[in-house]
């Protein structure tokens, strides 16, 4: 009979629901993996990592009340491994990179994360010098920006530069300021929770708007742009809609 390890015990610190969900989902199908608690900021993650004494982190670089280097730093030095997971955000993918951190990116690939849980093992303990830099980089770098990864590029958007996005089957179309566009595999719902609420609004299933490009809402039923096109707002939505242009 084979040799039993006992289970990697996971935490997750993750602000953003459907991607925490997610990454208990996957985990879940891991072997040998329990998932021991969640949170979704520093405060949560400092007393889930506290009772539970987890082998593994995994950890968002963006949180309600801080970032997740806060966390790192309150348990310095800390026994568990730790694993970054960034939005789409490039200013924290150099942060990581930068201090030759693990990472990985949302929403979450199942080969990466597989491969992430067979490399804990492995990894060497995370130096301080490494934590500190990280962060220093991390609070220098502008946030404002996206990074959508095709089969071919990494294409990094500021947000003011994007005017729509699209949905199309399984794809995700970003319509630019410069009337370029960007094919995404991501759903569109990945990234309505990855844009920031008080910029991008989905006034339809299949369309999210930039409001800093929104002229005008036509009775009828509609958004125009400032660029002309006309954005459908779906019934359920046009209250919703209708207060969030009177707060902008």
């Amino acid at each position: 009979m084979p040799p039993t390890f006992p289970a990697i015990r996971v935490v997750i610190i993750e602000d953003q629901p459907l991607i925490r969900r997610n990454a208990q989902q996957l985990l879940q199908c891991e072997p040998g993996v329990e998932v021991i608690g969640s949170g979704e900021t520093v405060k949560e993650g400092i007393d889930i990592i506290s009772v539970g004494q987890p082998d593994l982190l995994l950890l968002d670089v963006q949180l309600p009340d801080g970032t997740g280097f806060d966390i790192l730093q309150y348990f310095w030095p800390f026994t568990f491994k730790v694993v970054f997971i960034t939005a789409f955000e490039n200013h924290a993918i150099q942060a990581i990179k930068f201090g030759a951190l693990d990472y990985l990116l949302k929403p979450l690939d199942p080969i990466e994360l597989s491969h992430a849980i067979r490399r804990i093992e492995q990894t060497i303990p995370i130096d301080q010098s490494q934590l500190n830099v990280a962060n220093k980089h991390f609070q220098n770098i502008d946030s404002n920006t996206l990074v959508i990864h095709t089969s071919q590029y990494h294409h990094v958007l500021q947000l003011n530069e994007i005017v729509y996005l699209q949905s199309q089957g399984v794809y995700t179309f970003f319509y630019l300021m410069d009337g370029s566009k960007v094919v995404s595999s991501k759903n569109i719902k990945v990234y309505e929770e990855i844009l920031p609420g008080s910029q991008f609004v989905r006034p339809h299933q299949s369309f999210i708007i930039n409001l800093v490009f929104l002229n005008k809402y036509h009775k009828d039923g509609y958004l125009v742009l400032k660029n002309g096109i006309k954005i459908p707002v779906a019934t359920r939505r046009k209250e919703i809609i209708k207060t969030i242009l009177r707060t902008n």
